[in-house]
């Protein structure tokens, strides 16, 4: 069995090189755009691995050029009218849902299968959840928003069980790990109940499956903590770096943002088998390199509160898609030694 404590792992996206990204959409879905989102991630892979990760994702997701309209492009049902901006100057397809939707082919089983066959370390399939899917989608075909949230929920069902399938190949006795994207989750506080129950639909009935849920720049997890009892999910992978201080040391001053971590460990201490969390340690928005010194901070300061170093996760607030590929490494380079500093500790 692998190690389980401070596992080290990225969290989603990483920069892709100019080679890939300049062209993407001239080439998407021909076998060149194959070669070289295969060379770029056989290059991610080389770089994770440089840096010491222990679960390397799926290589930064160099065969998807955003989360959300990766997977809407694999859908019938759904038209395109034009790019949105996200963070960082970074656009993508928004879509509208104008008929019943339904996938056209598996949206990540190419990109499962080469990851298997070129890396013998811990794989985490990150998937856009069916709540930010909706919330993200011009709806014109269906009743209400929580009926495309459901439907949305039944498609990724499929896609879990397609890639179950393939995972079936690999050796080796680690579980497939699924980890659900839902940055609206909390977006709309009314809504929570919406949010719980497509997340809990899009994994329902699927065993031997490691599941978690990613949120980031959150206005209150505490809307996400509260209903921690009633997510079907092993753990959470969050955002705090972004909202905290530089400064070193482990003061509540210094800490602010990962004040909430206490209200995290109140409710998971009524879990069983408790919900491990994924702290993020290093922020995805800006250039400066955070020392090993302070990540450690940041690792000890949530260690007072959740004390079972197999319940911490460490990693990026998000995916590093808008940092340089130089900055993304050395991120995660610091985080990786960081967590060497502090493993004998607990």
């Amino acid at each position: 069995m692998q190690e389980r404590k401070f596992i080290t792992q990225e969290i989603g996206s990483f920069r892709k090189p100019d080679y890939l990204s300049k062209r993407f959409h001239q080439i998407q879905g021909t076998a060149e755009f194959t070669k070289l989102a295969e060379k770029a991630t056989l290059e991610t892979l080389g770089l994770f691995d440089q840096a010491g990760l222990m679960n390397v994702g799926v290589g930064g997701e160099m065969f998807r050029w955003e989360m959300y309209e990766h997977l809407a492009n694999s859908l019938d049902g759904i038209e395109f009218f034009g790019m949105v901006r996200s963070f960082d100057n970074k656009y993508y397809r928004k879509g509208s849902v104008v008929s019943e939707i339904s996938r056209k082919s598996s949206f990540h089983g190419d990109e499962l299968k080469f990851i298997i066959g070129n890396t013998e370390k811990r794989i985490k399939v990150p998937i856009t959840g069916p709540y930010t899917m909706m919330d993200w989608s011009f709806n014109e075909a269906y009743r209400n928003r929580e009926d495309l949230a459901m439907a949305y929920a039944d498609i990724i069902n499929q896609e879990i069980r397609d890639l179950k399938k393939i995972w079936e190949n690999r050796s080796g006795g680690e579980m497939l790990e699924i980890q659900i994207d839902e940055p609206a989750a909390t977006t709309h506080p009314s809504e929570m109940d919406m949010v719980v129950d497509s997340v809990n639909r899009s994994i329902e009935g699927i065993k031997d499956t490691e599941f978690s849920i990613h949120v980031c720049y959150s206005r209150d997890y505490r809307l996400l903590y509260d209903r921690m009892p009633d997510l079907k999910l092993h753990g959470l992978n969050l955002e705090y770096a972004n909202r905290d201080t530089m400064m070193t040391g482990v003061s509540d001053e210094a800490r602010i943002g990962y004040d909430d971590i206490a209200y995290f460990s109140e409710v998971n201490e009524e879990q069983y088998p408790r919900k491990f969390l994924g702290l993020g340690v290093t922020d995805v928005h800006i250039n400066e390199i955070e020392s090993v010194q302070l990540i450690r901070d940041r690792i000890e300061y949530a260690m007072a509160f959740i004390e079972n170093p197999t319940n911490v996760r460490i990693n990026p607030d998000c995916g590093l898609r808008t940092r340089s590929r130089e900055v993304g490494y050395q991120k995660l380079k610091n985080m990786v030694e960081a967590r060497k500093q502090v493993y004998g500790e607990y």
